[in-house]
Order: structure tokens, then sequence, then C-alpha cells
């Protein structure tokens, strides 16, 4: 049961409208509009049967009990003594705290009084449809929903209900079927003043008419749905806007109850604060005197140390042109991400010490780093600890050369000899073909001129004639090749057997190797000399220091790109108590990869033209036995430089050699 003046309130809302009579068919409600409309003050207390016409009594009487039963009807409200127009009004009934009670209600429409009685009828169907729109925008619970289920309570107000077709757009949004058709009646819905959307109504059937009354009943509906529209719109702006403000009161409640909590929490902060404030103090001057005693130690280490956090952010280093809170990757290692190696990634998975070395730039660094722990046993960062053995590395590198050539001497001193021995017969037994050769030749080029059709080895005579002797002249080759290669191998298998007495002017020998390959140079590159005044003598072989600059000069050159001249420069300086020795190129330059492997045995970039990979072993080893080491930075594209370094005095070992030969490129 609800309220009959809440039932009142909600229909006068939404209708102009309302009249409301009891069981006893009298009225006991009338809305303002509906007084103003038939020109009376009071309607409260009228008789039906007293007021109305009989046709409208009689109309009255059938909706009021069809809609006891639950349906609606339209009747039309017309009194015998009032001047004004009928009113079509829609039936309902409602059942409240004060009894059974009839409803008529509706919104100002156009008079039906000029109408017939057929077109009356026809009226009556249409209103009673805009009575059901007008309904159902009312209970539909959203404008969704309510133009989802429109074209239901549309279609019975048309001539021919089963082929109605209706499409609506509101807002943007489209229901229904768009017409394919220009035989539809159209209107627009106004919201507020401004065009809100539209409505298309149409038939299925192409055979069916569309009538002017139609649409005028269309455009009433769409009149009508602009004002219902706008309350509803408004209706659910006001809930919104009740809903943000109750919303807005809870949180507002909540946060009040928030504060008054963290007032009292603040409070009880403040007394235990006060409680601890007088031995933090004691404690600080303490702590001072600690970072004072640990700054002092860590500045004292003779490494690098850097204290690292979580986020790789240095905290702080004992290297004085670091600044703390750059990333530790940016500060020692110039990169701009983190390192693949990353020993703060490790002791975060491990929670254990890390050592291991890496190489930054030209350098050999040994890291040790150690987990830093808070008071969970957590990993909170890392202690770094760098320290720098690139002269102890550069020390292993060339014991760990030295070792390899050792042993790789001892391998093929017999290797040597066991090739050396059928290359022998190889060489004696071309000879001999090339003897025979230049004897049967005569013979057989007799014989041709008699038997053109010829042939040995299945090969015409004059071509077997033209390239025999190519072929003999290639093995020949070979063996030579066989000979030299095996040469060489027995040459960097063994020690020098003689003494490294002579005195050795290496500005004159540079000079006199830089005229010695010029021939050979001249065709790819330009040899320049730059050397250094007064560089003193050292003891050693010549021989064996001029066979090391042939190599490395020849190598230069053969190094060059094609079709272009490069410049390669020999320098010599005195540092310290030694001679330095340089032979620059602008050639092509070397990865990394190449670098580590140019003095091994057998290595060589230039296989496809004849290189043997020997050349720079036994360069290596001649420098070795003059108490210097040799050694290689190149940049690819932009060239290669070999460095001797040769101790100007040095205990001399008495060992006889022989000569050596200079060898083939890396």
């Amino acid at each position: 049961m609800i309220e009959l003046e809440k039932v009142y309130a909600f229909i006068e809302i939404n209708f102009d409208y309302l009249l409301a009579v009891d069981d006893e068919e009298t009225v006991v409600h009338a809305s303002r509009p509906l007084k103003s409309s038939v020109g009376m003050k009071e309607l409260e207390g009228v008789s039906l049967e007293d007021g109305l016409t009989p046709s409208s009594l009689r109309s009255f009487r059938t909706a009021m009990e069809k809609a006891r039963k639950g349906s609606g009807e339209i009747v039309v409200l017309s009194h015998r003594d009032w001047d004004a127009n009928p009113i079509p009004l829609k039936t309902g009934y409602a059942k409240t705290t004060e009894g059974g009670i009839y409803l008529f209600f509706g919104t100002r429409i156009e008079s039906i009084s000029k109408f017939s009685d057929s077109e009356k009828d026809e009226r009556v169907k249409e209103l009673s449809c805009i009575y059901s729109v007008a309904e159902w925008i009312e209970v539909s619970r959203s404008i969704n929903e309510f133009f989802t289920k429109f074209s239901e309570y549309l279609a019975p107000g048309m001539q021919y209900p089963d082929s109605t077709s209706v499409y609506s757009e509101y807002r943007g949004v489209g229901y229904g079927t768009p017409p394919e058709t220009d035989r539809k009646l159209q209107t627009t819905v106004v919201v507020n003043g401004k065009p809100a959307g539209s409505i298309a109504v149409f038939y299925d059937d192409p055979e069916l008419e569309l009538l002017p009354e139609e649409q005028k009943m269309l455009n009433e509906i769409a009149r009508m749905l602009s004002l219902a529209l706008e309350r509803k719109e408004l209706s659910q702006r006001l809930l919104l806007k009740q809903e943000e403000e109750a919303e807005y009161r809870r949180r507002f409640e909540k946060l009040q109850r928030e504060i008054e909590q963290r007032t009292k929490e603040l409070a009880d902060q403040q007394k235990k604060l006060k409680t601890i404030n007088s031995y933090i103090e004691r404690s600080y001057r303490d702590w001072e005197m600690s970072k004072l005693r640990f700054e002092t130690m860590f500045q004292a280490i003779p490494d690098d140390v850097v204290l690292i956090d979580r986020d790789r952010n240095v905290i702080m280093t004992n290297k004085e042109d670091v600044d703390p809170g750059r990333k530790c990757y940016s500060t020692f290692f110039d990169r701009e991400e983190p390192c693949p190696d990353c020993r703060l990634d490790l002791i975060l998975k491990n929670k254990t010490p890390v050592t291991l070395t890496l190489k930054n730039g030209d350098r050999y660094l040994q890291v040790h780093a150690l987990p830093v722990f808070n008071e969970e046993h957590e990993v909170d960062g890392i202690m770094e600890f760098y320290r720098d053995i690139t002269l102890e590395k550069t020390y292993e590198q060339q014991i760990q050369q030295a070792d390899k050539l050792a042993s790789l001497g001892e391998l093929v001193s017999g290797i040597g000899h066991e090739i050396n021995n059928p290359n022998q017969f190889i060489r004696g037994n071309i000879k001999i073909l090339h003897q025979a050769l230049d004897d049967i030749l005569p013979i057989l080029d007799e014989y041709y001129q008699d038997h053109p059709d010829l042939t040995i080895a299945r090969l015409k005579y004059d071509f077997f004639r033209e390239h025999v002797s190519t072929l003999l002249d290639d093995m020949r080759h070979g063996s030579e090749r066989i000979k030299s290669i095996v040469e060489g191998l027995r040459r960097f298998a063994r020690r020098d057997e003689g003494l490294l007495i002579d005195k050795i002017d290496i500005n004159t020998l540079i000079e006199s190797s830089a005229r010695l390959v010029e021939k050979e140079v001249h065709k790819h590159a330009e040899i320049e000399l730059d050397l250094a005044e007064d560089v003193p003598e050292f003891t050693g072989n010549s021989q064996k220091i001029e066979q090391v600059l042939v190599n490395l000069i020849v190598n230069a050159s053969q190094a060059m790109p094609e079709g272009r001249r490069g410049l390669i420069t020999v320098r010599t300086r005195v540092e310290g108590e030694q001679i330095h020795i340089q032979v620059e190129d602008d050639a092509k330059g070397m990865n990394e990869k190449v670098q580590k492997q140019i003095f091994d045995p057998f290595f060589t970039t230039r296989r496809a033209k004849g290189g043997t990979g020997l050349g720079l072993a036994i360069a290596y080893r001649i420098v070795e036995e003059h108490g210097g080491a040799i050694s290689v930075s190149s940049t690819v594209g932009e060239g290669t430089t070999f460095t001797i370094r040769i101790p100007i005095n040095r205990e001399q070992d008495a060992v006889q050699s022989e000569p050596e030969e200079a060898g083939e490129e890396e």
C-alpha cells in the first residue's frame, strides 16, 4: 500500500492533467492545470454522473471497470456545462492506504472535438500510443532502456503495427535498424532548446502508405519526449549530485575520524619523542666521532672503494673526483646502463661476496664485492673494492705466450723432420720429370705432325703441350713452399745458438730495413720515419731485429684497403731505460678478438693469400730473446700500432744462433 498524496505528487510531476475518482464515482482530487483548462476552480466533490455528458460517462465507467482488471484505456473528459474542449486522458487504478482510487491523467494536446466519430476512434488510438510512450518514459529506469524498447510502444499507434519499424538516435547512440528507404516519417527530438536526437518510422512493406496523421502523432510524441527527457535528465543529474554529496559527506566524516585518530597518535608520539630525544643527542655525538674515525680509515685504503645502494647509487667513495648520488656504472665505467656482469644482481640473488676480474678500457680491474645487510638481514647494498691489475695481467699474458711458444717448439721440431724427408723426394723427382719432358717433347712434336688427333691423359696434344710445363712448375713451387714452411717451423722451434753481441743503432737499422722493402711496400703505402735523436745503442742480433722490422712493415702494407695508398710511420723514442719502437699504419685495423690471437703460431688473416701465421710468432720470440716485449693496439677502420720495448742495458746470454728469415703476415 502507498500513500495517496505520494501517488498524486508522482503523477503531477510527470503529467499536466490528473483527475482522481473514488469507488462512488466522485471526484476526490484534480490538478490545477486541469481546473484551469476546463475553467472551473473546484472539481473535488463533483459526481461523474452529474457532470459528464452521457457518452463521456459511459467511456469513464467502461475504462474504470477495465482499470480494476489491470488494463488501461483512453477516455474523453467532456462536461455538459463546460465550454472547454474535450480532454483525452489515460486510465489507471491504484490501491492506497485510503482504499482503491481511479486515476485519469494526461498532457495538453490538440483538441479532438473537431473530429468525426470514426476519426475520434483513430485519434483515441493515437492518443493511447502517445500515453503509452509517456508512461514508458516515466517508468523506464534509464534513457537507454527507454529507447531500446521504444518501438514496442510506438508501433501500436501506427496504421499497420505489424509492419512498423522504428529507428531512434539519441546523444549519438542509435537504437534499431536504420531505414534504407526514403519512404519514412522523421522528427527531431529537442532537449533544452537543442537537437538531441531523431526518430524515424517506416513500413517494412514498400506497398504500405504512411499517413499525414501519423506524422502529426510522431511530432506530438517528439514534443512530449522533449519535455519528458528534459525532466528525466534533470532528475538523473539531481540524483547523481545527491549521490556525490552523500559520498562527499561520508568521506568527510571518515576523514574527520581519521584526523582525530591521527591527532591522538601524534600526541602519543610526541611524548615518546621527548623521552628518547636526550638519548638521540648523546648517540649523535658518539656517532659523529665514529664517523670521523671511519672516514679517516676509509680514505686511507689504497684501492678504490665505493658503497652502492640497491638502486646502484654511489653512497660513499674514497675517490676524490667522484660525487655521491650518481649511478655506479656511469661513474666508474662511463656506461649508460648497468654492467652485464653486475655484482649487485649476483649478491642480491645469492647474498654472498663476489670476486671477479673485468676489463675497463685498457685497464684490468680485480673487483671484490661484499654484501651490506640491514637489520632484517636483507641486502641493502654492496661495498666494492677495485684494484688495478693491468700490469700483472700484462705480465701474465706474456708468460702464457712464452709458455705456449715453448710447448709448440718441442712439437714442431719433430714434425718438420717428418715432413721434410718425403718432400725431398718430391723435389728431386720434379727435376727429373722436367729433364725428361725436355727430351720427350721434341719427339712428341714430330709425332704430332703426322698424327693431329694425338691425345695424352685424355687431353688434346696442343692443349697438353701448352700447359704441362705450368703443371710441373706449380708442383715445384708447392714443394718449395712446403720446404719454406718447414724451415720456418724449425727456426721457430729452436733457440738462438749465436751470441747477441752486435751493437745495434736502431735508427740506422730502421732506415736500412725501409730501403730493403721500399719496392714491395711502395705499391700499397708510403713509409715515413720519425726517429728520435741520440737514441743509445743496445746489444743484440741486428739480423733478427731487422727481420722483425721488415715483417711489421710488410704486414702493414699488405693490410691496406684496396684502391687506397696508406701511410706507415716508424717511430723511435727513449723512455727511461727502454727504447720504444712503433710501427703505425692507417689500414683496416683489427677487432679485439684478432688482437688476442695475433701472436699465436699459425693464426693468420691472409690464409687465402699464402699467409702461414708464423711471422708475428717468430717476431714475438725474437723480441723476447732480447729481453723486450711487443704489444699491439688497433681500432677497426682506423689502423694498427705495434710497439716494441727493448731494454738498453741487460744481462746477456751467450747463445749462438743462425739468422732468421722474415715470416709471413699475421
